[in-house]
């Protein structure tokens, strides 16, 4: 190996560096809005909210005058639907906390 080659990978190992650091640095900007927002999202699915919410589209579709048949069918599906973002920001809730750490831990091995 070269001199030269020796100070291009020094050189690539830098800018991966200066890459990962720059990732993990905006990451620690994000991480307080989405968990913001995953508390809002979870928040709207608290059983009364969601009742209240599911019942007040149903009512609307009734007003609007679609079949009180064809409204419990897109209410069920609307429920459907929210119960799944559920899931997501459940998934996402967990994840981000756990990034957090494994950013942390890397950085404090790269320390010593």
């Amino acid at each position: 190996m070269s001199g030269k080659e020796g100070v291009e990978e020094r050189s690539e190992a830098e800018e991966v560096k200066e890459v990962l650091s720059a990732i993990s640095g905006f990451l620690k900007e994000i991480t307080p809005i989405v968990k913001e927002l995953i508390g809002i999202v979870l928040g709207s699915f608290r059983g009364d909210a969601l009742g209240k919410e599911v019942g007040e589209f149903y009512r609307s579709l009734v007003e609007a005058g679609i079949s009180e048949d064809k409204a419990v069918e897109l209410a069920e599906e609307f429920l459907k639907r929210k119960m799944k973002l559920l899931n997501l920001a459940d998934v996402l809730s967990r994840l981000i906390p756990r990034r957090e750490v494994e950013v942390e831990e890397r950085k404090e091995r790269k320390e010593e």
